[in-house]
Protein backbone atom coordinates (compact mmCIF):
# COMPACT_ATOMS: atom_id res chain seq x y z
CA UNK A 1 0.00 0.00 0.00
CA UNK A 2 1.48 3.36 -0.77
CA UNK A 3 1.54 6.36 1.16
CA UNK A 4 3.13 9.68 1.05
CA UNK A 5 4.43 10.44 4.20
CA UNK A 6 4.37 14.76 4.33
CA UNK A 7 6.78 15.56 7.43
CA UNK A 8 9.15 18.31 8.36
CA UNK A 9 12.44 18.01 7.28
CA UNK A 10 15.77 18.97 9.25
CA UNK A 11 15.21 22.45 7.66
CA UNK A 12 12.02 22.74 9.07
CA UNK A 13 10.40 22.87 5.79
CA UNK A 14 7.61 20.05 4.66
CA UNK A 15 8.92 17.51 2.37
CA UNK A 16 7.09 14.26 0.75
CA UNK A 17 8.68 10.85 0.86
CA UNK A 18 7.22 7.92 -0.95
CA UNK A 19 6.28 5.39 1.86
CA UNK A 20 5.05 1.46 0.62
CA UNK A 21 3.20 -0.57 3.75
CA UNK A 22 4.09 -3.90 3.30
CA UNK A 23 1.12 -6.11 2.08
CA UNK A 24 0.19 -10.19 2.33
CA UNK A 25 -1.72 -11.88 -0.12
CA UNK A 26 -5.34 -13.05 1.59
CA UNK A 27 -8.42 -14.62 -0.04
CA UNK A 28 -9.69 -11.04 0.41
CA UNK A 29 -6.97 -9.29 -1.59
CA UNK A 30 -3.94 -7.75 -0.51
CA UNK A 31 -3.92 -6.57 3.13
CA UNK A 32 -1.16 -4.24 5.40
CA UNK A 33 -0.54 -5.38 9.49
CA UNK A 34 -3.51 -3.63 11.94
CA UNK A 35 -2.45 -0.04 12.42
CA UNK A 36 -3.17 0.91 15.68
CA UNK A 37 -5.30 4.51 15.64
CA UNK A 38 -6.63 6.65 17.86
CA UNK A 39 -9.49 7.55 16.67
CA UNK A 40 -10.69 7.90 13.00
CA UNK A 41 -13.40 10.56 11.58
CA UNK A 42 -15.02 11.30 8.68
CA UNK A 43 -15.41 14.80 7.31
CA UNK A 44 -18.63 14.91 4.43
CA UNK A 45 -19.29 17.64 2.36
CA UNK A 46 -15.76 19.00 2.50
CA UNK A 47 -15.79 22.64 1.03
CA UNK A 48 -13.90 23.48 -1.88
CA UNK A 49 -10.74 24.87 0.41
CA UNK A 50 -7.68 26.23 -0.84
CA UNK A 51 -5.45 27.01 2.60
CA UNK A 52 -2.12 28.98 3.00
CA UNK A 53 0.76 27.60 4.64
CA UNK A 54 -0.45 25.67 7.66
CA UNK A 55 0.72 22.62 10.11
CA UNK A 56 -0.57 19.54 10.08
CA UNK A 57 -2.89 19.38 13.67
CA UNK A 58 -2.06 15.64 14.75
CA UNK A 59 -0.49 12.64 12.98
CA UNK A 60 -3.35 11.56 10.46
CA UNK A 61 -4.37 9.43 7.68
CA UNK A 62 -5.80 11.53 5.24
CA UNK A 63 -7.65 9.18 2.38
CA UNK A 64 -10.09 10.89 0.28
CA UNK A 65 -13.07 8.81 -0.13
CA UNK A 66 -14.65 11.33 -3.21
CA UNK A 67 -12.42 14.21 -4.72
CA UNK A 68 -8.73 15.44 -4.07
CA UNK A 69 -6.60 16.67 -1.87
CA UNK A 70 -3.92 18.59 -3.32
CA UNK A 71 -0.76 19.23 -0.85
CA UNK A 72 2.66 21.44 -1.25
CA UNK A 73 5.75 21.38 0.42
CA UNK A 74 7.74 24.26 1.12
CA UNK A 75 10.20 23.85 -1.82
CA UNK A 76 7.03 23.82 -4.26
CA UNK A 77 6.52 20.52 -5.10
CA UNK A 78 2.86 19.47 -5.40
CA UNK A 79 1.15 15.91 -4.41
CA UNK A 80 -2.23 15.49 -5.52
CA UNK A 81 -3.96 12.26 -2.85
CA UNK A 82 -7.01 11.45 -4.79
CA UNK A 83 -9.25 8.75 -4.02
CA UNK A 84 -8.46 5.95 -2.29
CA UNK A 85 -5.01 7.26 -1.83
CA UNK A 86 -3.57 7.71 1.32
CA UNK A 87 -1.75 11.15 3.05
CA UNK A 88 0.32 10.53 6.47
CA UNK A 89 0.03 14.53 7.24
CA UNK A 90 3.28 14.25 9.71
CA UNK A 91 4.42 18.48 9.77
CA UNK A 92 3.14 19.27 13.15
CA UNK A 93 6.05 21.83 13.03
CA UNK A 94 7.90 24.17 10.97
CA UNK A 95 7.19 25.80 7.90
CA UNK A 96 3.77 23.72 7.06
CA UNK A 97 1.94 22.54 3.99
CA UNK A 98 -0.69 24.31 1.59
CA UNK A 99 -3.77 22.58 1.09
CA UNK A 100 -6.43 22.65 -1.33
CA UNK A 101 -9.52 20.03 -1.42
CA UNK A 102 -11.38 20.05 -4.70
CA UNK A 103 -14.22 19.52 -5.79
CA UNK A 104 -16.74 21.06 -3.69
CA UNK A 105 -18.57 18.26 -1.00
CA UNK A 106 -15.59 15.94 -1.02
CA UNK A 107 -15.37 12.89 1.35
CA UNK A 108 -12.62 12.27 3.82
CA UNK A 109 -11.79 9.63 6.06
CA UNK A 110 -8.47 10.85 8.58
CA UNK A 111 -7.62 8.10 10.59
CA UNK A 112 -5.33 9.80 13.56
CA UNK A 113 -2.43 7.37 13.95
CA UNK A 114 -1.05 6.05 17.78
CA UNK A 115 2.16 7.05 18.86
CA UNK A 116 3.82 3.97 18.57
CA UNK A 117 2.96 3.90 14.74
CA UNK A 118 6.66 4.26 12.84
CA UNK A 119 6.21 5.23 9.52
CA UNK A 120 10.03 5.00 8.77
CA UNK A 121 9.31 1.35 9.08
CA UNK A 122 7.53 1.51 5.47
CA UNK A 123 10.56 2.88 3.75
CA UNK A 124 11.52 0.25 1.01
Amino acid sequence: MKVTWMRTGADGQTMFEDLEIATTRGERGDETPLLRVDGVFFRTGQPALDMDFHNAPRRQLVIPLGGELEVEAGDGTLRHIGTGDALLADDLDGQGHKSRFIPDGATVVFAVLGDDVDPAAWRA
